[in-house]
């Protein structure tokens, strides 16, 4: 008769033995994905620092911005306008006196 308890315990150890394992290998699995997603985190974060670093492309823009000489291409554009103004009003001018409307 202690022969079968001994055995019945020693096989309900197995099964939470069994149990066991497999909740560790699951935590090894789990353990593993946080570490891949802890590093690509702090690969973005490496990426972040060189982009918005004192030497980084965000810097370079603006001071490309602040390099840019805005007041002049305004205004060269509002003088390209006024052109273009002037142009459209000698063409419908000349448009009106071709059909005999002037």
């Amino acid at each position: 008769m202690t022969e079968k308890l001994i055995l019945q315990k020693l096989e309900g150890m197995e099964t939470k033995m069994d149990k066991m394992e497999s909740a560790i290998s699951l935590l090894a699995v789990q353990s593993e994905r946080l570490n891949n997603v802890s590093n690509q985190v702090e690969n973005l974060w490496k990426k972040h620092d060189e982009i918005s670093g004192p030497t980084g492309l965000v810097n370079e823009l603006k001071n490309f911005q602040a390099g840019c000489p805005r007041d002049y291409i305004k205004q060269t554009l509002d003088r390209q306008w006024v052109v273009i103004g002037l142009l459209a009003s000698i063409v419908s001018g000349a448009v009106l006196k071709a059909f005999g409307a002037i």
